[in-house]
């Protein structure tokens, strides 16, 4: 029977670690954040919520003395404010994006592969960010309750 060649239609895709952590997940979640009451009116004349801490934990990490993790953060970027999370269409509230940054004040923009870069050590280790609500500028603020989702990537660098 003769031989049938073809191009190549399986390909296959890997990455072996030598160094890994395990993430903490909270019920259905790696984080579940709730914003206390924002009052309207405060959020008029600062422009945005106080911070609230968003924490990812790893544990059991196992490398070197010290290696590095980045977490990029991907989401439905609000279209008025880049590098914002919009809220979902189903929120009341409106006018306002979610904004994220490291504990140290360094912005981490929704859909940025740059991301954010922590050094890690054996053992458990918290990655401190913190989340706000940011004012829309120029449009009224809607209150009312929200929601919106967003997926966090830990690369190993």
């Amino acid at each position: 029977m003769p031989h049938v060649q073809a191009a190549d239609n399986l390909h296959f895709y890997g990455n072996l670690l030598s160094k890994s952590c395990t993430l903490v997940v909270q019920g259905e979640s790696l984080a579940e954040v709730h914003f206390p009451t924002v009052s309207r009116k405060d959020l008029m004349v600062t422009g945005q919520s106080a911070r609230v801490p968003v924490v990812f934990q790893l544990k059991d990490c196992k490398g070197p003395a010290e290696y590095e993790v980045r977490v990029t953060l991907t989401g439905t970027e609000d279209s008025e404010q880049p590098g914002f999370l919009a809220l979902d269409a189903s929120s009341a509230a409106q006018g306002v994006g979610i904004g994220m940054e490291k504990n140290d004040g360094t912005a981490v923009p929704i859909n940025n592969t740059s991301g954010a870069t922590f050094v890690l050590s054996n053992g458990n280790n918290n990655l401190n960010f913190n989340a706000w609500l940011q004012a829309k500028s120029g449009r009224e603020v809607t209150m009312g309750e929200f929601t919106a989702s967003l997926t966090a990537t830990f690369e190993y660098i």
